[in-house]
This record gives structure tokens, C-alpha cells and sequence, in this order.
């Protein structure tokens, strides 16, 4: 008779995961063991001081503050307004994808992600911020709206880009405003501040950086000594000193050297003109290093087949070098939403400013024990990672459409 055997250890389901990752040997076990007593010791402590040790209630009342900084109350509509029509428009856009063969996955994530922080807002408004609570609540209506016209009218895909045009330079009109007094007089750039101005500096930067730096790529490889040799110095000198560097030029050089008042150029249009020609800059080298890794014999097939220089650049390299060099793309993206925080420079508050300097010295964070730096703190970083991590899912899911990294 044969002698029957042990059945084998089981190598699926989660008995057989932790088997195989973290018990595998005596030392694995041990250190399996550390790390998750460690781990489960400092969450524990973490979730405690959260609800029962933390002092939230400085955020709550700020957080109108934190949104928008001194943009006048009575005005509040109108930034609100400008939500109301992205979202609107992002609600059409991903109704409208709904129907197309490859679902939409990027801008379906893009939609249920912002549109889970609107409703989100539109609670805490109902409870603790009573000034905008019904805003709020048009706000996710209108959303929803959107919607489901895009779900029930997909022809709607023929006007998305004049509905993004209309929605964007619209809202540059609403929040600046173009009248002397009245529900549409002009709110100074100075009074613009909070979570609302890092949007917008991140947003012009990434996105006019983008065409920027392409240009400047593609002119470093001209043969036209003037353009090449332009294009290398200006992307050598700005990637050769930080961006706070230029920060100080453009609020303090630029003017000394026009001849001209410091008032006479807005803070905001100083601090976009730096952020975008630094990023540009990095963007240049990024979009040069995917031309790199274009092969050569790419642009010798298509000069072979007529195509001109133009022609092979835009349809045959370009695309290639620009799907090789998506992640350092939107890493570069990420890292400029955040450098957004130096902008205290020419003298404007964004949101991490206003977290960091305007709450915690308040006289009712002050008479609180130890400060409220810390909570301040975390929620500045739940709100940064947020949007830094959506950026990361929607790069990883284009990666994933394109095929990078496959043959």
C-alpha cells in the first residue's frame, strides 16, 4: 500500500496569500508580526486623536477662508457658479462617453471622483456653512443634470468643445467681473486667495506649459541655429535656478526693468507668467526625451513615403514620444499643483498659505492648547493628496488605454 501524503499547502485565497508573502520563513513571520503591531498601534492612535483629541471646529468656520480667501461674501455666487458649469459640462462629457466603444473610463473616474467631493461639500455646506448652503445644493443638482443629459442625448458630443470654450471663458468673466458696482462688479486679483486661486494657477500652468514646452522641444532640435540655440538657453537658464528664484524676479526684477510701477502688474499675472515659463521649461526636457526614444528609422519611413518634415512630426513622432513620456508628464503636473504654494512671494494666498500662516494665528486657534498647526495640517494634506492621487489614477488608466509598456 502506498503511504498517503499531506494535502498541499493551499497557495490561492487569502489564507494562501498571507502564507506566501508574509509567513513564508520564521524571519518573515517575525517581521510580519512588528510591522503590523507597529502599523495597527499607529492607526489606532491616529483615528483617536482625529475624533476625540483634534479641534476641527477652526476649519469649519474657516473654511470660507480656505475656499476663497477675501473674495466679497455677497459675491460667493459666483465662483460657485463657475463650479456649477464645470462640473456641468464634465457631467455631459461623461454621459456622452457612456456611449462611445471605449466607455470612458479616464473621464467616468474624473466625474464620480469630483463629483463625490461636491456632495461632500454640499453636506458639510448644509451644516456648517450656512452662507452658501443652497449654492452648494445647486451645485451637485446641476451636476447631476448634466448628467444625464449627456446620458440621453449623445449627439451632444459635437458641441462638448464649444460648451468647454463657453464654460471656461465665461467663468474668467464671472469671477473677475466687468462692472463698476452691481452683482458683477470687478473683484480684484488680490482679493482672490484660498483653494479656488491654487486651482487656477495649477490649471494655466499644466495646461499652457503643455503647448509650451512641445515647442520648445521641437525648436532645440531645429537645425535653424537662431531657433535652437534660443530654445537651449532659455530651458538651461530657468531649469538652472528654482522656481521661487523666479518668483523674486517677477515680482521684484520685472517691474525694475520695464520701468514701471509694481502695482501696474497684478500679482496674479506675475506669478502665472513664472509658474507657466518654469514649467514649460521642464516640460521641454520631458517631450525631448520621448523624442529621443522615437526610433529613427520612424521619420526615415515617413519621409520615404512623401510625408514632409511637418507631417512626420505631428503624425509619426510627436504621438510616439509624447505616449513614452506620460508618467514624467503628469508627474511633473502634481509637483507643480503643489509647488503652487510659493506663490506667497508676489504676495498671494493660496490655500496652503492661508493653513499655514492666517488660521493657526487667529486669536481662537491661539487660546486653543498646543495650536491647531497639526490639524491644519492633515486636512491640507487630505485635500492635496486628493487631487494628486486622482491625477496619478487618470495618467495610470491612459497608460493603460494607450498600451505603454506593451508589445
Amino acid at each position: 500500500m502506498a503511504v498517503s501524503r499531506k494535502p498541499p499547502v493551499g497557495t490561492s485565497g487569502v489564507l494562501g496569500w498571507l502564507k506566501t508573502n508574509l509567513f513564508s520563513s520564521v524571519v518573515n513571520s517575525i517581521i510580519s508580526v512588528v510591522v503590523g503591531v507597529f502599523a495597527i498601534w499607529v492607526i489606532f492612535g491616529l483615528i483617536n486623536w482625529v475624533l476625540f483629541s483634534a479641534h476641527w471646529m477652526q476649519i469649519w468656520v474657516n473654511l470660507q477662508l480656505l475656499a476663497v480667501y477675501r473674495y466679497p461674501g455677497d459675491l460667493l455666487w459666483r465662483p460657485l457658479t463657475v463650479v456649477a458649469m464645470i462640473m456641468f459640462v464634465l457631467g455631459v462629457s461623461t454621459g456622452v462617453a457612456r456611449h462611445n466603444e471605449n466607455g470612458g473610463e479616464i473621464i467616468r473616474g474624473v466625474f464620480w471622483s469630483f463629483s463625490g467631493l461636491v456632495f461632500l461639500l454640499t453636506l458639510i455646506a448644509l451644516f456648517n456653512w450656512q452662507a452658501v448652503r443652497w449654492l452648494w445644493v445647486m451645485v451637485s443638482g446641476v451636476t447631476l443634470v448634466g448628467y444625464g443629459l449627456g446620458t440621453a442625448f449623445p449627439a451632444l458630443n459635437k458641441t462638448l468643445a464649444w460648451l468647454w470654450g463657453a464654460a471656461l471663458l465665461l467663468g474668467v468673466v464671472l469671477l473677475s467681473g466687468f462692472t463698476e458696482q452691481g452683482p458683477l462688479e470687478v473683484v480684484s486679483t488680490r482679493d482672490w486667495g484660498g483653494f479656488m486661486l491654487t486651482l487656477i494657477l495649477s490649471a494655466v500652468g499644466i495646461v499652457v506649459s503643455f503647448p509650451l514646452g512641445i515647442a520648445l522641444a521641437l525648436g532645440r532640435r531645429s537645425k535653424l541655429p537662431a531657433i535652437k540655440y534660443f530654445c537651449i538657453a532659455f530651458i538651461e537658464i530657468v531649469r538652472g535656478a528654482p522656481l521661487i528664484s523666479w518668483l523674486f524676479i517677477a515680482s521684484l526684477m520685472v517691474p525694475l526693468i520695464l520701468n514701471i510701477s509694481p502695482d501696474r502688474l497684478p500679482a496674479l499675472m506675475r506669478a502665472l507668467v513664472a509658474i507657466t515659463l518654469f514649467s514649460s521649461a521642464y516640460m521641454a526636457e520631458n517631450v525631448r526625451g520621448g523624442l529621443q526614444a522615437v526610433p529613427k528609422g520612424q521619420s526615415e519611413a515617413a519621409r520615404a513615403l512623401g510625408l514632409s518634415g511637418w507631417q512626420t512630426t505631428r503624425l509619426i513622432v510627436l504621438p510616439q514620444a509624447l505616449k513614452a513620456v506620460i508618467p514624467a508628464i503628469v508627474g511633473q503636473a502634481i509637483g507643480l499643483f503643489k509647488d503652487t504654494s510659493l506663490v506667497f512671494i508676489v504676495g498671494l494666498l493660496d490655500f496652503f498659505d492661508i493653513g499655514r500662516r492666517v488660521i493657526p494665528n487667529q486669536e481662537a486657534s491661539l487660546q486653543v492648547t498646543g495650536g491647531i498647526v497639526l490639524e491644519v495640517s492633515l486636512f491640507m494634506a487630505v485635500v492635496y493628496f486628493f487631487f494628486a492621487y486622482r491625477m496619478s489614477v487618470a495618467s495610470r488608466q491612459l497608460e493603460k488605454q494607450l498600451g505603454v509598456g506593451e508589445r
